[in-house]
């Protein structure tokens, strides 16, 4: 193998380097996705009064609706 080839080999990843980063990329993207909806699922559990007490900003609150 020439210095070329081998610098060549070096600077282009092959494909199993490139699925398994896409196999990785896409498996954080499913544990992102299944906590958010974990915490989402918390949230909807609680009661309204928990909910006012911990902050939580409320949906009939006109200073929470977007204005035209």
């Amino acid at each position: 193998m020439s210095i070329s080839g081998f610098s060549h080999s070096l600077s282009s990843p092959s494909f199993g380097s490139r699925a398994r980063a896409g196999v990785s990329t896409l498996a954080h993207r499913i544990v992102k996705s299944w906590q958010d909806r974990r915490a989402e699922r918390a949230l909807a559990s609680l009661s309204y009064d928990t909910l006012k007490d911990i902050g939580f900003p409320s949906t009939t609150d006109p200073r929470n609706t977007p204005t035209p």
